[in-house]
């Protein structure tokens, strides 16, 4: 029973109060955008979703509130191989984590939940740091790989496992491609579709300390255990609206960059930057790479290493009084540790050759005019197909086409749907 799972006592982690973007929030929401979240019961008008509810009977229920309540802990590599069999035994397995990330660069995982829909797996990530046994599940193409809101995940399951879920199935883009909300919660999905009333709202927990709590426990078992039914539910309903090779493009994209560890310049994460000179932007960006790679070697968030305002106060400084001036201002530690090597930065930065990167710079009235216009097609496309407008694209990604960039997701079904109708407004796109 939950009261005794995992019950082994380590030294305490840390919740965070703030949580770092990762790179595989940051591929997820750079398509999606962060779209405001509508009510899920109170749907856009043009949105009809009671054709997707199927009340689950009383039976279906209490065989999910059983199998959260008899969940399995997974603390021993002999555990782990036993259980593992059953799990390469479905066709449809859901997936979930839960991880600390407050004082590190990398999550600290602490728990991975498995369900095949009639048993939920809880194995510890601490007890457990590798599992090879998790690994072949998610390589096994012949298994589905179920998860609800993506993000995240990715990066814990491939530290635990050594590999990314394939092939992926996210219930969150599935649900929003069948017109709810792109925000849409797997408590309140299943709420929705099912009936079945979870509740929610503790995920953000201390999920590295031991033994855990059983409310705990059992909120984790929960997110797991619906997975495979909703996949089998909103698969049904994607067959029947022509949509199903839509979220397989998705998830593929979604995993194939992850693979490619892709993320945004070390200096777009820089809150201000793009409101300094070209010379100091140029003093900067190195800057920027040089946190970048301390925070990773380190394993420490970006701003324990220095903050936004530290390294622009840096550059600045550098450029009016120089470079010795500019460290003097940090603490003697960082100073002497770091001060050699950031004197060499900026007094290297070459700041006539820089070119400042077309992002950082402000649209001009015709880019802003095609932007506007890029999200009136987008809107209207998004009532014709009766789905959430940041699905089809986000503002940010909207502008990326306007700036002379093509996103990868514009040779799939969205650049489909949308070329002709953005050339017809006068949006330039690139061609491919």
């Amino acid at each position: 029973m939950l009261d005794n799972v995992l019950d082994c006592t380590v030294s305490h982690g840390t919740v965070g109060s703030e949580t770092p973007r990762s790179l595989f929030t940051d591929l997820k929401n750079s398509l999606f955008g962060r779209c405001s979240q509508h009510h899920l019961f109170k749907p856009p008008d043009q949105m009809d979703t009671t054709n997707l509810r199927q009340p689950a009977c009383k039976t279906t229920v209490h065989r999910a509130e059983t199998a959260v309540a008899e969940a399995s802990a997974v603390n021993e590599p002999a555990e782990l191989e036993a259980v593992s069999e059953s799990w390469l035994g479905a066709d449809i397995v859901g997936l979930d984590t839960e991880f600390v990330r407050e004082k590190t660069f990398r999550a600290r995982p602490g728990l991975i939940q498995i369900s095949d829909g009639a048993t939920v797996w809880l194995a510890d990530s601490v007890a457990l740091p590798e599992m090879p046994q998790l690994g072949h599940l998610l390589a096994n193409r012949g298994i589905t790989k179920v998860l609800h809101s993506v993000g995240e995940d990715l990066e814990v399951l491939e530290q635990v496992g050594g590999s990314l879920p394939e092939p992926l199935f996210d219930t969150q883009i599935a649900a929003a491609m069948l017109g709810l909300p792109l925000q849409c919660r797997y408590e309140h999905l299943v709420e929705e579709l099912f009936g079945a009333h979870l509740p929610g709202g503790k995920a953000r927990n201390d999920w590295c300390r031991r033994p855990l709590d059983p409310a705990l426990l059992e909120y984790a078992a929960q997110d797991v255990i619906w997975l495979p039914r909703l996949c089998r539910h909103l698969t049904e309903h994607l067959e029947q609206r022509g949509r199903l090779s839509w979220l397989k493009e998705d998830c593929a994209r979604l995993v194939d960059t992850a693979r490619r560890k892709v993320g945004p310049p070390p200096l777009s994460r820089i809150k201000g930057a793009g409101r300094q000179s070209d010379e100091i932007i140029a003093i900067l960006s190195p800057l920027a790479d040089w946190r970048e790679e301390q925070a990773t070697e380190r394993d420490l968030p970006r701003r324990f290493v220095l903050s936004d305002e530290a390294l622009i106060n840096l550059a600045e400084t550098a450029l009016s009084k120089g470079s010795a001036s500019a460290i003097s201002v940090l603490k003697p530690g960082m100073r002497r540790r770091h001060g050699d090597r950031l004197i060499e930065l900026m007094e290297t930065a070459d700041r006539d050759a820089f070119q400042r990167p077309a992002w950082l710079n402000p649209l001009d009235n015709d880019q802003r005019e095609q932007v506007r216009n890029a999200q009136s097609v987008v809107r209207t496309l998004a009532e014709e197909l009766q789905i959430d407008p940041a699905l089809i694209a986000s503002k940010k990604e909207l502008t990326r086409i306007v700036r002379g960039e093509r996103p990868e997701w514009l040779e799939g079904w969205r650049g489909d749907l949308l070329t002709e109708r953005l050339q017809a407004a006068s949006v330039n796109i690139c061609a491919a």
